[in-house]
């Protein structure tokens, strides 16, 4: 088998699924920079799906349910912007507008004549990442391997979404072998960055991220397994969220490393408002059957407010590993001050350990079974490695044989003691804080960068260790935080740690080739306080982001 046929089938079949009332003209596209506003500029959309496309997902379903918008005209102006965005930034992998007005127009019957929506998402379209399955189409996860493989069942959280009401019409980009890389394969090409196509919109949910951006989508259930869900919100200047990871349940997602127990990967939303994330968050941890599903726990979800409270954060600038660039330290500090100013209350956080070592314990239990299932799916199409994945293995001197039961049993002693130890730190701030109580939550970088050009390969420490110790977090936009040469020039006196990545990622800063990108902040909370994080999360965004 070579990859080159399956690519070419693939992109051709895209291509064709693309209506030409559709199409875009290099002449409209070409030479800019910032493609965000190509779609409402090109004449394609009608007014009509400018303003639909211009909803949020929390908004949108609401005059779904009460009949002022129909499910076929929503569908078809999303579709419409999602083929545009496609042509713009090549995020998708599949796309079936036909399929999805057919079952639009079921919903709006049933609309019509019960009075009721089917669920919380009733008449919704929504774009599903190259990891979940659907019958009838392939799942590849960036393998030409699996290009012919088509699915038979869906997975747990198709199930779950369709069953609130959503509409699926497209399948979304993402990286050869899956982890936190540029989503790029050999099957799909490259996914360009919509605010900057020197950059990648961040993986493994690029793809997603870089529709959402463009408003092909509303909002994407993406997944999270080292940072997944959080690099393309944070680099697509989205909101998003990595709910503990047995909140969701997950039967039937594809997954290279899908055997390993030990780092959980997590399901999430990427959308444009934390009603959005907390909108979807609520329907994936809600599911009715989700009791029997053996990748997840049954925790009802609980409604949580925080506004109006004084809150107490704990402020993380550095790991000890990589400093991150001077954007993103004037993001928390300005961050730090206008808490403060609104009578937060804001403390140090240092973390118990050596994230470095933390880094290698997270990489060695992903990669417990080795690169051989990786390199053997390359194998089988006769592919070569994309150079970040190659750059990723080599960094982590990741074995091409799986380690032994022995070696496993110390990486999952070290993992507990990192959780132990992090609880413990985290149970100590109590000892410092106005309340008397632990901390409500850390502020700290999504990334050292605020987004990567290709080829490029960033550290991941800042969220690779929160998925080692199952901690859920939410990204949100520092919107007032843009880019310059004045205000975030390159830090000259600063002395690179020894390490390779914080040595390239200091090299690599230049704030006007930055200076399109968005900033971005993690939250984190403590396990199973994912109601607590989305609260706390818009206290910070009201304060920040002057949001309501």
């Amino acid at each position: 088998m070579s990859w080159q046929p399956a690519a070419q089938k693939i992109r051709e079949a895209l291509n064709t699924s693309i209506p030409e009332k559709w199409r875009l003209q290099p002449s409209q596209h070409d030479g800019i920079r910032d493609v965000t506003g190509v779609p409402e500029t090109c004449g394609l959309l009608s007014k009509d799906d400018i303003f639909i496309t211009g909803l949020d997902a929390s908004t949108l379903v609401e005059k779904l349910a009460r009949g002022e918008l129909s499910s076929t005209r929503v569908t078809e102006a999303f579709c419409a912007r999602a083929a545009i965005a496609h042509q713009l930034v090549n995020c998708l992998t599949v796309f079936f507008p036909e399929t999805a007005l057919e079952r639009a127009r079921e919903l709006d019957e049933h609309l019509k004549k019960t009075g009721k929506p089917i669920g919380p998402l009733h008449g919704l379209p929504i774009a599903l990442k190259d990891t979940y399955d659907i019958p009838g189409y392939a799942t590849t996860w960036g393998y030409a391997a699996n290009a012919t493989h088509l699915a038979t069942r869906e997975s747990a959280t198709v199930k779950t979404l369709r069953q609130a009401g959503a509409i699926f019409f497209a399948k979304t980009t993402m990286p050869q072998a899956g982890m936190l890389l540029e989503t790029t394969s050999n099957l799909y090409g490259r996914t360009l960055n919509p605010l900057d196509p020197a950059f990648g919109p961040g993986g493994s949910s690029g793809g997603d991220g870089a529709l959402v951006a463009l408003k092909g989508s509303p909002m994407t259930p993406s997944t999270d397994i080292g940072g997944s869900i959080r690099a393309p919100a944070a680099f697509n200047g989205l909101y998003g969220i990595r709910p503990t990871a047995d909140r969701v349940p997950k039967r039937g997602m594809k997954s290279v490393e899908s055997g390993q127990l030990n780092i959980r990967v997590s399901c999430g939303p990427l959308a444009h408002s934390l009603a959005d994330v907390k909108l979807m968050t609520r329907v994936l941890t809600s599911w009715s059957q989700a009791r029997y599903d053996p990748n997840s726990v049954p925790v009802p979800w609980r409604e949580v407010d925080k506004m109006g409270g004084k809150l107490v954060f704990g402020i993380w600038e550095f790991d000890g590993v990589v400093m991150p660039h001077p954007p993103i330290l004037r993001a928390m500090r300005e961050t730090v001050r206008k808490l403060e100013a609104a009578g937060h209350q804001i403390i140090p956080f240092k973390m118990p350990f050596d994230c470095w070592e933390a880094s290698r314990v997270y990489m060695d239990i992903y990669y417990q079974c080795g690169n051989e299932d990786s390199m053997a799916l390359l194998k089988e199409a006769n592919e070569p490695i994309m150079p970040a994945y190659q750059k990723m293995l080599d960094a982590y001197n990741v074995p091409q044989t799986p380690i032994n039961a022995k070696q496993l049993l110390k990486l999952i002693q070290a993992q507990s003691k990192y959780r132990g130890a992090f609880c413990d730190a985290w149970d100590a701030t109590g000892g410092l804080t106005s309340t008397g109580q632990p901390i409500d939550g850390i502020i700290c970088p999504v990334s050292p960068l605020a987004g990567y050009p290709h080829d490029f390969l960033p550290w991941w420490g800042y969220t690779t260790l929160f998925n080692l110790v199952d901690y859920p977090s939410t990204v949100l936009p520092v919107k007032d935080v843009k880019i310059t040469a004045v205000t975030d020039p390159k830090d000259v006196s600063y002395v690179p740690q020894d390490n390779v990545f914080d040595r390239e990622c200091q090299e690599i800063y230049d704030p006007v080739r930055w200076a399109n990108m968005p900033v971005s902040l993690q939250i984190v909370a403590r396990p199973f306080d994912d109601e607590e994080l989305i609260a706390v999360t818009e206290v910070v965004d009201q304060v920040i982001n002057h949001t309501s």
